[in-house]
């Protein structure tokens, strides 16, 4: 295999494992907000897709911090590989893996922002001093 291609593999990796602890970070704060709060099903599920979001952003600005080229392709593969792992994850901790909780909202949203935090990860300057 290719030097760059271990590289791609190896930074889609890195991606998808931060974007896990994260929502995990991310998950656990919120349901110590949701235990003291009367917060409803709709304020619910719209936290949990902001929480992907945000994710898989920081995902793929730690994974994509070297650059490079291709920032949509791996943010696509990173999102839809966060999207399916995410999803055995969670149901592993819950005790329930069942293929009817995972939604194709979730593949379009890892998908959609993948793409789109992927193309800014690469894109973001290193070296930004403000003189």
């Amino acid at each position: 295999m290719e030097k760059g291609a271990v590289r791609w593999i190896l930074d889609i990796i890195k991606t998808v494992v931060v974007a896990i602890l994260c929502s995990m970070i991310l998950v656990l704060v919120f349901a110590l907000i949701v235990k003291a709060t009367d917060i409803g099903e709709t304020g619910i599920s719209y936290v949990n897709q902001g929480i992907k979001i945000v994710s898989i952003l920081v995902g793929t600005l730690v994974g994509f911090k070297r650059g490079g080229r291709g920032g949509w392709l791996k943010g696509l593969i990173s999102g839809l590989l966060y999207a399916i792992t995410s999803f055995l994850v969670f149901s592993l901790i819950s005790g329930s893996l069942s293929v009817k909780n995972l939604t194709w909202l979730d593949f379009v949203t890892g998908a959609a922002v993948g793409v789109i935090c992927g193309i800014i990860a690469v894109n973001v300057k290193k070296d930004s001093k403000i003189a």
